[in-house]
């Protein structure tokens, strides 16, 4: 017979708490669970995988509605591997995007760095100054 676990024993071995577990399940990343007679949510340890997979993907920079797209494929007997290589490809170009802004951001901050010596009061500071007007 396979493990049950309540949704606490579940929380303290995926490493989260009770509220995400019930957070993932409103937002349709983890399946309901069956519930026992007392109506006890009543998990299995496939749950303790699907949490990880999860968690997995948030260390991958993936947000929750990205998470579903893959969970969601993940359990579609249709999909392919080319559905999730469209995911990750879209994720790229996302992650390509935000470092081009922020190597102009940090541009920006040098260039600021570089306009004070850090001997003047804050009311003349250069970097003030430029904030302000920015």
């Amino acid at each position: 017979m396979a493990e049950k676990l309540t949704i606490g024993k579940l929380a303290e071995k995926a490493g989260v708490n009770l509220q995400t577990i019930r957070y993932y399940e409103s937002l349709g990343l983890l399946p309901e669970p069956n519930r026992t007679e007392s109506n006890y949510r009543d998990y299995d340890i496939s749950y303790l995988e699907h949490i990880l997979f999860i968690k997995n993907s948030q260390e991958l920079g993936f947000k929750l509605e990205e998470i579903k797209e893959l969970v969601d494929l993940k359990f579609n007997k249709k999909a392919i591997g080319l559905d999730v290589k469209k995911i990750i490809k879209r994720k790229i170009l996302e992650l390509d995007t935000e470092i081009s802004k922020l190597s102009l951001i940090k541009e920006d901050l040098e260039k600021l760095d570089q306009s004070c010596n850090g001997k003047m009061k804050t009311s003349c500071c250069p970097i003030m100054e430029k904030i302000s007007r920015k």
